[in-house]
């Protein structure tokens, strides 16, 4: 008899978007579900990304999915494990987390699902540590299968990418990382990095601009002829976050990732913007300060504001240089419209494009084929909205 527990982690908001609702399935689960979360997978989901909005939660994980397995010969009930996965999720996770837990009993053995949130509702994001299987999980497992008559841990079976039992070879990227924080450290400036890169790491540098990501550099490793984005290499390496960094450094802080390297409500630039190009209609608009946008609002401006500050075209090509200008302008009529149509998170977002399709659809006749074309240019417009970075980022955010 023995127990198994398999540790994985989500990564993208559609895996999480199926991952909740299946492991709550009513034929799997009997009904055997707890969550402090919510009473629906909708509104776990919901708390899920509220939560991470409101704790400002960025980085590549959006949850966790741990199982648990029983030997086929185990004699524990479903209301048993039910109440095993309760007590084990308050005593490792407590309250800080959103979770959702249930029981499957549509297999020739009993298991145990526990999906939770990366965000922590407290701020900050659940971290595996080195040591933690024989630290916590394995004396909390084994002392609650002491408790419910099952047998103990038998082994651990992880694809956390991050844990101890994974040992890992440095791969190139690695290298580049690890020169990129080498280089911070000997940089005063955003500018001087670029320039410390190229002359003093020997790496060929072309800044560029995305839409999606913002600033980005492409960077190619001495000796290495493809480049590589800093978007590939995770959030803290793209420019706006390295340059908080050296900031942060200069100024004798922590270095911390949510940081705003500025404050718009005190920056003529934001003003600017807000003005001739947020609200570039005719009619008069009052000024609407930074902190009074909602979090979604200001991603999108902080996101072209840090793009227009930092973006120099560093060994960029022509044909860079105008793509760059292009994405700005694309990224300041993302903001523009999300501020005029007054969208203030991506659950408004989605109820705007549903409403929109439900009232084109309602519709018809030739005297109302314009209103449904322009309904038709709306949607389109919000559904590309829908499919950027916000998602990964704040990835509700």
């Amino acid at each position: 008899m023995s127990l198994i527990i398999k540790m994985d982690s989500i990564k993208e908001l559609k895996h999480l978007d199926k991952a909740v609702p299946y492991i709550m399935n009513e034929a799997k689960s009997k009904g055997l579900v707890c969550s402090n979360s919510g009473t629906t997978a909708s509104e776990i989901l919901n708390t899920f990304a509220f939560t991470r909005e409101n704790v400002k939660a960025t980085g590549k994980r959006v949850g966790y999915h741990y199982k648990f397995s029983f030997s086929k010969d185990e004699e524990i009930t479903p209301e048993q494990a039910l109440c095993f996965i309760e007590e084990w999720v308050d005593e490792y996770l407590g309250d800080r987390f959103d979770y959702v837990c249930s029981v499957h009993s549509d297999r020739d053995h009993l298991h145990m699902h526990l999906i939770f949130n990366s965000a922590c509702r407290e701020g900050g994001k659940y971290r595996y540590e080195k040591g933690d299987w024989d630290r916590i999980i394995k004396p909390l497992t084994n002392r609650l299968a002491e408790k419910y008559h099952t047998g103990a841990l038998r082994e651990k079976d992880e694809t956390l990418d991050y844990c101890e039992s994974k040992e890992r070879k440095a791969t190139w990227r690695d290298v580049v990382r690890n020169d990129i924080d080498k280089c911070i450290e000997l940089s005063e400036s955003y500018e001087e990095f670029k320039e410390k890169m190229v002359s003093e790491f020997n790496y060929q540098l072309r800044e560029g601009v995305s839409r999606e990501h913002g600033v980005y550099l492409a960077l190619t490793p001495p000796g290495k002829a493809k480049a590589v984005r800093t978007q590939q290499l995770g959030d803290e390496y793209m420019p706006a976050q390295i340059d908080k960094r050296i900031a942060a450094k200069e100024q004798g802080e922590l270095y911390n990732q949510e940081d705003e390297r500025f404050d718009p409500d005190n920056d003529e630039n934001y003003k600017a913007i807000y003005k001739y190009e947020i609200w570039y209609i005719s009619r008069p608009v009052s000024f609407v300060p930074y902190k009074h946008l909602s979090m979604y609002q200001q991603y999108y401006v902080r996101k072209m504001l840090a793009a227009r500050r930092l973006y120099k075209g560093t060994g960029s090509t022509l044909q860079m240089r105008e793509q760059a200008s292009t994405a700005i302008k694309g990224m300041s009529e993302d903001a523009s419209f999300i501020c005029m149509m007054n969208i203030r998170s991506e659950k408004e977002l989605h109820k705007m494009i549903e409403d929109l399709i439900e009232e084109r659809n309602e519709t018809s006749g030739p005297l109302v084929q314009k209103a449904s074309e322009e309904k038709k240019a709306v949607i389109r417009r919000l559904k590309e909205l829908d499919n950027q970075t916000f998602r990964r980022d704040v990835k509700h955010k």
